[in-house]
């Protein structure tokens, strides 16, 4: 028996339902562990499987999708024709999704934590791993951003051809920001919080507010490659910009944004888009 291990094996980035706080981004390291008796290249399995069967089948399962816990009475499901069609009532409001299949994965529970989908992922992958393989560790861990803070934010890219186009997927990102060459933690702290559990929709998306049980709410809709997605999210859940909400964009909005609020200043932002990515923006100038 021998046991191998691979750290950083890839990045679940996924927005999931939560009954207090509503739709949250996230993104998890995931660790492998892997024991068992070895083949006939001396092998428990070789690094070049796990780096495509089983993460292929992670990234297909949580990736870019939304998460669902099946059994949480915050949850209806609707009747839909080849796609899914979903309400969540939950403290803020009501969130209500119509999306193709591919965009959302329901797992058993009442809510997600790190244990709910770690056993739901751990037997996709008993299902694949070959019959030498007796034992499975998986860790599903936060990156740890140190003294920067960071950020839940959901978003859908209806321009992407992949699966960013989903419109309810997120991210766990951290904030960098730079205030005439020095760290500013008073804007990085006013950033995150802005961005805490926020749903960035473009304005173009964008095709109404109207009111459920006296709260506002806005509605956004676009067709994509997937399919037909259509998303209705309490409106101050929700942070809207006149662009697409790339990282980009949401860079050079945090830069412009600052460059207005402290005028004189120049800003260096460095945002992320879940871990170890993301995007440089600069704006402002200062003073002589």
């Amino acid at each position: 028996m021998a046991t191998l291990f691979v750290d950083n094996l890839t990045v679940l980035d996924f927005s999931y339902l939560h009954a207090k706080r509503g739709m949250v981004g996230e993104s998890w390291i995931v660790d492998l562990e892997l024991t068992g008796d070895l083949d006939d290249m001396g092998m428990v399995l070789d690094f070049g499987r796990i780096k495509k069967a089983v993460k292929q089948a992670l990234d297909e399962e949580v990736d870019h999708k939304l998460v669902v816990p099946d059994d949480s009475d915050c949850l209806s499901r609707l009747p839909a024709e080849g796609s899914v069609n979903l309400d969540w009532a939950y403290q803020g409001g009501v969130i209500r999704m119509k999306a193709p299949t591919c965009s959302t994965v329901f797992i058993p529970g009442t809510e997600v934590t790190k244990s709910s989908v770690t056993l739901y992922l751990m037997e996709v992958l008993y299902r694949i791993l070959p019959a030498n393989v007796s034992e499975l560790v998986l860790t599903l861990r936060e990156e740890d951003t140190g003294t920067f803070p960071s950020y839940h934010y959901s978003h859908g890219l209806k321009k992407h051809d992949g699966n960013c186009q989903r419109i309810a997927h997120g991210h766990r990102s951290r904030i960098e920001i730079f205030e005439n060459g020095r760290r500013s933690r008073y804007w990085e702290k006013l950033w995150a919080d802005r961005w805490e559990d926020i749903y960035i929709g473009s304005e173009e998306d964008l095709e109404g507010t109207y009111f459920i049980d006296e709260v506002p709410h806005h509605r956004f809709r676009y067709e994509a490659p997937q399919g037909l997605f259509e998303l209705v999210i309490p409106e101050d859940h929700c942070y809207l910009i006149p662009t697409d909400s790339t990282v980009e964009y949401l860079a050079a909005h945090i830069a412009a944004e600052l460059a207005d609020e402290a005028l004189g200043k120049h800003f260096r932002v460095r945002a992320f888009e879940g871990v170890g990515k993301g995007a440089l923006a600069e704006a402002g100038t200062m003073r002589a």
